[in-house]
């Protein structure tokens, strides 16, 4: 786990929560594998793009994804110098890795480092 990712646990009764927060303020393209640590479901995922292009994040399931030759499972646009939320209620599962990664196009296998900072919160069970 890169260490632009902070990951915190937290409970609601019977329900266990990870907040996962990626930091990308040095915008590399790199994959930031294994983000959640185990399997699980994605609640929430909040991207603040501050760079003055639009930016995709994108997500895959499984292990070794590599940039540039991995499709991504999800594939969420954020415009320029926007905040964009993404709910899903009931979560969507994801059952070996959740890896994540953000480009500057919306094409699949894009390895284009974004033209600035973005972060991007995730709320994983």
């Amino acid at each position: 786990m890169a260490t632009n990712i902070k990951v915190s646990g937290f409970s609601s009764g019977s329900l266990a929560y990870k907040i996962v927060y990626y930091n990308n303020d040095t915008p590399v393209a790199t994959i930031q594998e294994n983000v959640t640590g185990s399997s699980g479901r994605i609640y929430s995922i909040h991207v603040d793009n501050v760079a003055g292009s639009p930016v995709y994040l994108k997500m895959y399931d499984g292990s070794a994804p590599v940039l540039g030759t991995t499709s991504p499972m999800y594939n969420f646009k954020v415009g320029a110098q926007a905040t964009e939320l993404f709910e899903i209620p009931g979560g969507a599962p994801f059952s070996t890795f959740l890896n994540i990664w953000t480009t500057r196009n919306a094409t699949s296998l894009d390895a284009t480092v974004p033209a600035g900072t973005v972060n991007v919160t995730l709320v994983c069970s």
